[in-house]
């Protein structure tokens, strides 16, 4: 009985041995099954990458990006490249196929000793991507040292380098504020595109024309697929995706118009604009001071444009869309307009300017003019200018239908050009007053907006339009920088550019007759005597801001002129200059013959025939 207890004891030990061996064996062959399932079948696709990454290397071939014409390109004579590219290489490397940071840190060492340049050249300013991705560390850099770097690889393993076009802007800062510039793609840029395509080694357009126009331009990246050994060594390499070319534009700029703005503005701070009134094509568009593209588009950028951004004269900011001023004698046009359109008034109406207006109230106050005229007419008093004719016009008009014209005329909205950011003028409002200050609209308000002051402001662009407006009946076309977009080889047109109505003012033939013959007293007999002996009939109107400002000398005046040419023509061939003279002193001191100059140009190139 003994002996039966203990061997049924014995057998009970034996089985739980055995139950206990059998449950571990399947839990480690279970592990197994599992582990080759997740190896195989769900993450198989990843390993096989990764065991590929080892025997496959993928060099990016980066596009060339779209060269960029002025207007008189065609693809049988060719024409001015504003925007085109150089050959360069760029040094690459993959971080992960480094064993350590110590050995890494030590082969970029050997690298800036082989090349003699200094350790902070090389920007490892990414640290989100993945390791495994091929990164740029040195950019520009010419066939010499990629032969160094070629000869010397048991000095430097794994770094390897790729061609890389560089964008060339062939007329430095003459066209900056245009074409803007291209660089780095920032992780907020890359997050935003990366969905659509974008890399995270590509350069984006910046600013400008670049920008706005980027996927049109920057084409599609190739790469070439490398075979190599366990020691990074190549044994053989081929072709995987041809990159393609971006596409051309051309633009409706003309390089010599923009050439002649750019040096009579000189190192005057200001803006030149000049817009075709029955398409809207922008023939110079040209704000100072200004920057060279191809001082910030390299890698090391991030000195040059701090010092460009603490610049007190603002280079980067594009005077023609982005900056405001009062529109000083330029908005007579617009009280004109509503005084006419409203019936408060008449052209022939005649009111005496003896140097000042007395406003009566319970405390008199005198509103000046530049000099007494005497007795005026509407067309003399746009032609002289007379502030004195146009309080006493806009008193009797009254604010609410001088805001209404000026909104109707766009002054308060963008343009709509196709540059990145663009701001709009501000017309005040009796509501805007009270909610901004806590005070009603006075008379004084009144007078001072009836010639462009108080709490007007405008941007260069939108008093062009305000002018292509007159001289087009109403219409109001939106400016456009791009003619047309070719292919990479221009041998086909992809898009041509066509005119589009941004606005129609309704204005009564007698209100444009009015506003055109008065603006051509002013040349003939009034503030703009000095254009009166050009080959091309100009009409137009100067202006004189007040600023609150006492820099410059003390000279606090913005200088304002805006005209167009020919006068006595078809619209169709109209074309509106405006100029913008920061602390200029008096519009026909120093914008004026700025313009004259830029019709006289316009018409020796042809534009007026």
């Amino acid at each position: 009985m003994v002996h039966t207890s203990l061997k049924a004891r014995m057998l009970e030990a034996f089985r739980f041995r055995m139950y206990f061996f059998v449950s571990v064996v399947s839990i480690v062959f279970l592990i197994l099954i599992i582990q080759v399932i997740n190896l195989q079948l769900i993450h198989g696709d990843q390993y096989k990458i990764k065991s590929r990454s080892n025997m496959e290397n993928y060099i990016p071939i980066p596009a060339t990006r779209g060269v960029i014409y002025d207007r008189n390109f065609d693809t049988a004579h060719g024409g001015i490249s504003i925007v085109t590219n150089r050959p360069s290489f760029n040094v690459t490397t993959i971080p992960a196929r480094f064993s350590s940071k110590k050995e890494f840190k030590q082969v970029l060492n050997n690298l800036c000793t082989l090349l003699n340049i200094d350790r902070d050249k090389i920007k490892l300013d990414r640290k989100d991507i993945n390791p495994w991705e091929r990164i740029v560390i040195l950019e520009d850099v010419g066939f010499d040292s990629i032969i160094k770097i070629a000869s010397n690889e048991h000095l430097i393993p794994n770094i390897g380098w790729e061609d890389a076009p560089v964008r060339v802007y062939n007329f430095g800062n003459m066209f900056s504020h245009v074409v803007g510039y291209i660089g780095s793609i920032s992780k907020g840029e890359y997050k935003r595109l990366k969905k659509s395509g974008y890399k995270y080694y590509q350069k984006i357009g910046k600013n400008g024309i670049e920008k706005k126009y980027d996927k049109i331009l920057r084409g599609r990246d190739g790469f070439v697929r490398r075979i190599v050994d366990v020691k990074n060594r190549t044994e053989g390499e081929e072709v995987g995706l041809e990159p393609a070319a971006g596409n051309n534009i051309v633009l409706t700029l003309d390089y010599e118009v923009q050439k002649t703005a750019y040096e009579l503005l000189g190192n005057l701070q200001g803006a030149v604009v000049a817009i075709k009134a029955s398409t809207g094509e922008v023939i110079a568009l040209l704000s100072k001071p200004d920057y060279d593209p191809n001082m910030i588009i390299s890698k090391d950028n991030s000195t040059i444009i701090k010092e460009l951004l603490k610049d007190k004269n603002r280079p980067f900011l594009n005077r023609v869309i982005q900056a405001r001023y009062p529109p000083a004698s330029t908005f007579k046009l617009v009280t004109s307009i509503a005084a006419l359109e409203t019936e408060r008034s008449y052209p022939q109406k005649t009111f005496f300017c003896s140097g000042k207006y007395t406003l009566k109230g319970f405390k008199d106050r005198d509103f000046y003019c530049f000099a007494p005229h005497g007795k005026l007419d509407l067309y003399h008093a746009i032609a002289k200018s007379c502030s004195v004719y146009f309080y006493q016009l806009g008193y009797m008009t009254g604010p609410t239908a001088i805001m209404k014209y000026a909104e109707y005329l766009g002054l308060n909205e963008k343009t709509e050009i196709d540059l990145p950011g663009e701001e709009k003028g501000f017309i005040p409002s009796r509501k805007w007053k009270m909610k901004t200050f806590g005070q009603s609209w006075f008379d004084g308000d009144t007078l001072n907006m009836s010639i462009g002051q108080g709490f007007l402001s405008v941007t260069p662009i939108e008093i062009a339009n305000l002018l292509a407006a007159i001289v087009n009946n109403g219409i109001t076309y939106k400016p456009q920088l791009i003619k047309e977009i070719l292919s990479g080889d221009n041998k086909k047109v992809i898009k041509k550019f066509r005119k589009e109505r941004l606005r129609e003012t309704p204005l009564s033939p007698i209100t444009l007759k009015t506003l055109k013959e008065g603006m051509r007293l002013g040349v003939t007999e009034g503030t703009q005597r000095m254009l009166k002996n050009l080959k091309v009939k100009i009409a137009g109107k100067t202006g004189t801001a007040q600023t609150k400002s006492n820099r410059k000398e003390n000279i606090s005046q913005h200088a304002w002129y805006t005209g167009y040419a020919p006068y006595d023509e078809s619209p169709e061939k109209a074309i509106v200059v405006t100029v913008l003279v920061e602390y200029g002193k008096w519009g026909a001191l120093s914008a004026l013959p700025i313009a004259g100059k830029i019709f006289t140009k316009l018409e020796q190139l042809g534009y007026f025939k």
